[in-house]
């Protein structure tokens, strides 16, 4: 699971949280203070005798993996003990075991935490899960349906309807959806994109 920069679970991908979680995975020392500390706990001092690295470099990368919540801590006077906290460095990681989870990313940054978390709530991966009730929450899932259809200018009824049924199988209240929400217009069997609706594919991620 994605865990925010204190260590607490988050509801959403945290993007911002991943990349400095492999940033840290990424650095060989940091690596080798995790290997050593994965079974048994020990001292800034103990670490920096063992590695032959400088008090303050230990230091520095203990204080990353703090940050990311990846240390648990006693303090035993004059020291402190850390030790790895496996089982949050696998939670943190698990989700990339899951495609559905990785495709969760794709919102990006730009998405505020609101819309991020009712996205992770009703869609799993590529399927919408249910239609929400309430206004807003509807407005989020509907224009994050049409970010998913393909770039063109126009539907046949028929073909809007196949494609949206890839994501929800009541493909007729979501058609409605967009007609009442004013993202499209029908004429004769053909479903155009209106102002709203063009604003709303030009901001898609």
């Amino acid at each position: 699971m994605a865990r925010s920069k204190h260590g607490t679970p988050s509801e959403a991908p945290d993007v911002e949280y991943v990349v400095d979680l492999f940033k840290a995975l990424a650095d060989p020392i940091r690596l080798r203070i995790m290997g050593l500390l994965v079974e048994e706990e020990r001292c800034g001092q103990e670490l920096a005798e063992t590695l032959n690295l400088a008090p303050g470099t230990v230091t520095h990368h203990l204080q990353t993996l703090r940050r990311l919540g990846l240390l648990t801590e006693e303090r035993r006077p004059p020291y402190t003990y850390v030790r790895l906290d496996y089982r949050k460095l696998r939670g943190a990681i698990l989700p990339f075991l899951k495609k559905e989870k990785v495709q969760q990313f794709a919102a990006g940054p730009d998405v505020d935490r609101e819309k991020r978390r009712v996205l992770n709530n009703f869609f799993d991966g590529p399927t919408l899960k249910s239609i929400p009730a309430q206004r807003r929450k509807k407005e989020i899932v509907f224009e994050e349906i049409l970010r998913r259809l393909p770039v063109r200018s126009s539907f046949k009824e028929a073909r809007l309807n196949q494609l949206i049924k890839k994501i929800h199988p009541d493909f007729c209240t979501i058609r409605r959806e967009f007609i009442m929400g004013r993202y499209m217009e029908r004429r004769d069997g053909v479903y155009r994109w209106t102002e709203r609706g063009r604003s709303v594919r030009k901001g898609a991620r």
